[in-house]
């Protein structure tokens, strides 16, 4: 007669169950960004991307200052920090309107991270010109990064004395 051994279930069971939560501690919490995979890997590409779009803004921002005419004045808020990468915006502002409204830095965690920034961003930036404030709606499926928006072009539009 073969005997039911409940102590090496409950031991067995324990292990699995260890195992599972080690295996999810492990995993890559959406806020934290290792600092190996940082420097040489997509965050640095995107660093690159987002280099280019920096200068105009700065360089408008003076530009226009001085100059007190032309298309408006461009002026770029604080980075918003999310849960998954700083969100950044820049405006244009001419005649007391926005004119325009660009994402300079968006959330770059992951592959997935940048696919939600891809697809909300576009209707972030129309909603901020049909709205012409900061009270815009948030984006389904992108929350944060809505909010980081947000933020941001809240920050900008003070800048801008709007």
């Amino acid at each position: 007669m073969k005997r039911k051994h409940p102590l090496r279930r409950i031991v067995l069971g324990t292990a699995a169950t260890v195992s599972g939560v080690v295996l999810l501690l492990a995993l890559k919490q959406p806020g934290s960004e290792p600092v190996a995979a940082a420097g040489p890997g997509s965050p640095a590409g995107q660093a690159s991307a987002a280099a280019p779009a920096a200068p105009p803004a700065a360089g408008g921002r003076g530009g226009d200052g001085g100059d007190g005419g032309g298309g408006g004045r461009t002026v770029t808020g604080d980075a918003a920090r999310t849960q998954y990468g700083p969100v950044q915006v820049s405006v244009t502002v001419n005649g007391g309107r926005i004119t325009a409204a660009t994402a300079v830095k968006t959330p770059d965690s992951g592959p997935r991270s940048e696919q939600i920034a891809a697809s909300s961003v576009p209707k972030l930036n129309q909603a901020a010109l049909t709205a012409q404030s900061a009270r815009i709606d948030t984006v389904s499926g992108a929350t944060y990064t809505s909010e980081g928006y947000r933020k941001s072009l809240q920050s900008a539009l003070d800048k801008a004395g709007l």
